[in-house]
């Protein structure tokens, strides 16, 4: 009887004293070792939010340029193996932002492509934010368009200002073009030929003139923000489909490594 006492209070004192297990973040655990490094240029210049820049006409400050990736993969120059990476989703800012981390590699040397999607398959684009572990990057919400329309591949933010303006504080109207929906969805591929090496990051080039995101079609000047300054990409509205059709096509233009 003494014995099961003593047990039970043993049991009881390692009880209390025990921590709790800890939770790891997943993201303190990315090891992707294979890096875009954008850089984003208008008009010549490296991008900012305080610069007015004047697009086809309208006077603008950038806020955001999010961006989704997914699918990294690389594929060798014989297409028989297939290298896949387990931590694949990314979503970024890229302004403010210039390195974006793509895919992981085993140290050894590549020659073949290098592979990845500008959007998502249908199982993510269209799982709404609440229902993500918090660590997911779109788990916050700034890309999330409702179950329509899923998550934006990429979106791209800013105010438009009165040439009147002298300061340039107080926007007339604020902009928000994206393109969405699996069947937007852009898939890359470089062909590369480098070298991984133990405990080492790869990074490539990609400039990026956003200048080349307002081309288009509707216009001999291109698209602009107070002319049109939601592009929703709903498959339900074809003219506002067509326009988030044309945005898909300049930002793949853009998207291509450096060689």
């Amino acid at each position: 009887m003494k014995k099961l006492i003593l047990l039970v209070l043993v049991s009881t004192l390692f009880a209390a004293c025990e921590d709790p297990i800890p939770v790891v973040d997943p993201t303190a655990l990315d090891n992707r070792n294979i890096y875009i490094r954008a850089y984003k240029y208008y008009d010549g210049a490296i991008i900012d939010t305080s610069t007015v820049y004047e697009v086809n006409g309208d006077l603008v400050k950038f806020d955001h340029i999010y961006v989704t990736l997914s699918g990294a993969r690389f594929v060798s120059y014989d297409e028989q193996d297939t290298t896949f990476t387990e931590s694949d989703l990314t979503m970024i800012d890229l302004i403010g932002n210039s390195e974006v981390k793509l895919a992981y590699l085993p140290s050894g040397n590549y020659n073949g492509s290098l592979e990845y999607n500008i959007g998502l398959d249908s199982a993510r684009a269209f799982t709404a934010p609440d229902q993500l572990d918090p660590t997911n990057p779109l788990s916050k919400g700034l890309v999330w368009n409702g179950s329509d329309v899923g998550h934006s591949f990429f979106q791209i933010e800013g105010r438009i200002f009165n040439p009147a303006d002298t300061v340039f504080t107080t926007p007339e109207a604020n902009f928000n073009w994206r393109f969405a929906t699996p069947d937007l969805i852009v898939m890359k591929s470089e062909n590369r030929n480098f070298n991984v090496g133990s405990n080492k990051d790869v990074f490539i080039v990609m400039d990026i003139d956003v200048d080349n995101f307002f081309s288009g079609v509707f216009s001999l000047i291109g698209l602009s923000p107070s002319t049109m300054n939601i592009i929703n990409s709903d498959p339900a509205e074809s003219i506002d489909y067509d326009l988030a059709k044309i945005l898909r096509d300049n930002v793949s233009s853009e998207f291509e490594f450096k060689l």
